[in-house]
């Protein structure tokens, strides 16, 4: 038993710090769960999780959903499969193998067969996804999540904004950007999340994206947050991944 008790307070993470200004500690307001995209056949953790034949069956399943039904769509078609499988890579922790996306892509391909373009190649079909995993931006169901976050955020009234470790006198619009993670990553499952500096930089008034990357630096500094991957600086560049790391 005492050794169970240690292990999970090691798990736990830091609590934040109630600044001065504050002696409450703040807690974001609760909110409805993110719903399932009815795009999405299954929960990207429970892909993650399943054995090899559920897994594949659930690929296959999203090669189906995004098959081409007309002429001149597999261009379209494969970018939503590829932002339907990079949603399973956020909830995974981790990238895809090879091995994992042919099921998915043998299926769109058997069923878009007959509105392909004969002069693409198949290998080249497959190339174009597998490219296009680390190109998007967004994946399937990312943005209304950052959406509804953003909302949330934005009604909170500055006495109920999060305090900063080792940050006691950080202004609204540092303490907005920190409740925006929090948000995000509750919403998320607390797993990685995606958030481009310009969108992060919708949370204050006047917030350059440029200003909103130099705070994610800081932020991530002071262990609030971890930048697990640097986004593309383009402006429609594949956004950052972060996880939160400070308890709520």
């Amino acid at each position: 038993m005492k050794a169970n008790a240690n292990s999970e307070a090691k798990t736990q993470r830091p609590e934040l710090p109630v600044s001065p200004e504050c002696p409450e500690p703040r807690v974001l307001p609760q909110s409805p769960a993110c719903p399932e995209s009815l795009e999405f056949p299954v929960s990207p953790v429970c892909v993650a999780q399943a054995n090899t034949r559920n897994k594949d069956d659930a690929l296959k399943e999203l090669g189906a959903r995004n098959a081409c039904t007309t002429k001149n769509s597999e261009r379209s078609k494969l970018w939503q499969l590829a932002r339907d499988l990079s949603r399973i890579e956020r909830g995974a922790g981790r990238e895809l193998t090879i091995a994992e996306i042919t099921p998915a892509f043998q299926r769109w391909h058997e069923l878009s067969e007959p509105h392909l373009d004969p002069a693409r190649k198949r290998e080249d079909l497959f190339a174009e996804l597998v490219a296009g995993l680390r190109k998007v931006r967004v994946p399937t169901g990312q943005g209304d999540t950052f959406n509804k976050a953003l909302k949330a955020v934005l009604k909170l009234p500055p006495s109920q904004l999060p305090s900063i470790p080792g940050m006691p006198d950080a202004s609204e619009c540092w303490r907005r950007l920190v409740a925006l993670h929090w948000e995000i990553s509750r919403r998320c499952g607390d797993n990685t999340y995606f958030l481009s500096c310009r969108d992060a930089a919708k949370v204050f008034p006047g917030l350059s994206h440029r200003a909103a990357s130099d705070m994610n630096a800081v932020l991530e500094r002071l262990s609030v947050i971890r930048i697990v991957r640097v986004g593309d600086q383009r402006p429609n560049g594949k956004a950052s991944e972060f996880r939160c790391l400070a308890a709520r």
